[in-house]
């Protein structure tokens, strides 16, 4: 193999492979029925507010439709000022555009949110931007999930709501035209309280919660259950761990109640009788 193939190979190999996406960083491009405002300052004659119509275009007294689509305000009002000095109807124009709504681009966000559909992209926006502008998310909101069409397949980016709010900059995406963002409901972990009580049954976890307090939710000991017999399975970084308590000892104050973890197993065995 000669040098410079492995060279390539080597940088290929190297070199991250991402989606090819829009320009989600620059100016905002005017699209399809999309709102202009267009000023012309001490001109009244030549401003307006027009949509972008279905070609693409905008119909500005005298000039005509103009092509804008794909355009930023900046380099359409440049385009309007070039014409009207080229058709000598005015000498030096000042001419700002704006985009009074947006219409062309959108986002859609579902889920856990306190106002989920479509929401108009108004620019370069982050995943952030929408969520506040869809209300928030709802106290429920888990991971939040954006599929993407790009022109390789589709994209899924996957972003934790903790690492959102916590790390902002590093975990903030950027969101395109045509995103579908869903906030799946947050997994709720669970206590699981089995053998000698009266309901064995799971039990949301409440921050706080302690191994008496889930028997006593569970309906308490029965009549066979053994106060000394009680054990936590605990699953931790993948190694289990046999907890042993003894009920007698916490009722009396001998020992401390022991606090629950989410998704403990708690077991009370059958007393000798």
């Amino acid at each position: 193999m000669s040098k410079t193939i492995a060279i390539f190979l080597i940088a290929t190999l190297l070199t991250p492979c991402f989606a090819v996406v829009p320009d989600v960083d620059g100016p905002y491009k005017v699209g399809k029925r999309d709102l202009l405002a267009i000023m012309v300052p001490g001109n009244p004659e030549f401003s307006l507010e027009a949509a972008v119509s279905e070609r693409g275009t905008v119909n500005y007294p005298i000039l005509g439709e103009i092509p804008v689509e794909g355009l930023t305000v900046s380099q359409i009002s440049e385009k309007i000022r070039a014409s009207l000095i080229e058709r000598k109807l005015l000498l030096q124009p000042t001419v700002s555009v704006d985009v009074k709504e947006y219409r062309s681009q959108s986002v859609t966000i579902l889920g856990e949110i306190k106002d989920p559909g479509k929401l108009p992209l108004k620019g370069s926006e982050k995943l952030l931007d929408v969520i506040a502008e869809a209300g928030g998310l709802a106290p429920t909101a888990g991971e939040i999930h954006i599929s993407r069409a790009t022109s390789e397949g589709s994209q899924n980016i996957v972003v934790k709501t903790s690492e959102l709010l916590i790390d902002t900059a590093r975990n903030n995406p950027p969101v395109i035209a045509g995103d579908v963002i869903y906030v799946r409901p947050k997994e709720t972990a669970q206590i699981f309280v089995s053998g000698e009580v009266v309901n064995e049954k799971s039990m949301p976890y409440i921050d706080g919660m302690t191994v008496y307090q889930a028997i006593i939710m569970s309906g308490g000991i029965t009549r066979f259950g053994g106060k000394n017999k009680v054990k936590i399975k605990r699953t931790a970084n993948g190694k289990e761990e046999i907890i042993p308590v003894n009920l007698s000892d916490i009722e009396k104050g001998k020992e401390k109640d022991i606090a629950l973890l989410p998704n403990d197993q708690v077991i009370v065995g059958r007393r000798i009788l």
